[in-house]
């Protein structure tokens, strides 16, 4: 037993090389946005206005990830009426630079609804499991501002019988936003 760890120690420090902490990272630029628009769809009747804000980091490749909040008020399904908040991570591809800069996204995140039949007296509340894709544009006249556009594609496939809620619940959102860029650089 003895000669085997002493084997092991002397291959070890034999083999043994410099540590080297080799951490480059490059830069980064962010993007902060207030959006504003609608939600419409399939599953809707009626179109309700959203808020919300998203935030995204960009490498300068123009690969990146962003995180989304959106909320709707009163949006109105059959009978329920609804509020429904998404919270979304995304993977993202921006392109890196010019005045008009296009943009893709696939995600996935929570779709919180609460609602029930008008009228209402104890909305239901759930959390399921959402997909989102869309793309859109940034018009960037300043290295520190872009306006944005953006179309999205929510859907769940939450089934909710006792809450008469439609089964695979999905909308659109169609929104514009003002853009604060910054850069990290290390």
């Amino acid at each position: 037993m003895r000669r085997t760890l002493v084997f092991i120690v002397a291959l070890l420090a034999i083999s043994a090389a410099d540590a080297r902490a080799q951490m480059s990272m490059g830069s980064f630029r962010g993007y902060l946005t207030a959006h504003l628009g609608a939600i419409t769809g399939p599953d809707l009747t009626n179109e309700r206005l959203a808020a919300g804000a998203a935030v995204a980091v960009h490498e300068p490749d123009g690969w990146g990830a962003e995180l989304d909040f959106g909320h709707s008020s009163d949006a109105v399904s059959g009978l329920q009426v609804l509020d429904v908040t998404t919270y979304t991570v995304s993977g993202a591809r921006v392109r890196p630079s010019g005045l008009v800069r296009p943009f893709g996204l696939l995600g996935a995140g929570v779709v919180q609804v609460n609602g029930c039949n008008a009228p209402c007296t104890r909305a239901a509340r759930t959390y399921d499991l959402g997909l989102s894709g869309g793309g859109g544009v940034f018009v960037v006249p300043h290295d520190a501002f872009a306006l944005r556009a953006d179309v999205r594609y929510f859907y769940t496939s939450a089934d909710h019988v006792d809450l008469r809620r439609p089964e695979n619940f999905s909308f659109w959102r169609v929104s514009v936003g003002a853009t604060f860029i910054w850069s990290i650089t290390p």
